[in-house]
């Protein structure tokens, strides 16, 4: 798992080009696990580690 005070620092230092990116990426992301979990419907829709990311982003 990330050490959350790296992935503050990490994120910090990223321009808003990147942040978009990153946005970008997670979005995709979601969308791809929300078509995963209309096929299977017994997986979730992120891993805790994916959720963990995603607060940590939304924060900043």
């Amino acid at each position: 798992m990330i050490n959350t005070e790296t992935l503050k620092s990490d994120l910090n230092e990223l321009t808003v080009y990147q942040l978009r990116s990153l946005q970008y990426a997670i979005a995709k992301k979601l969308e791809e696990k929300a078509a995963a979990k209309a096929n299977k419907s017994e997986n979730g829709l992120l891993t805790d580690e994916e959720l963990d990311m995603l607060a940590e982003v939304m924060r900043n």
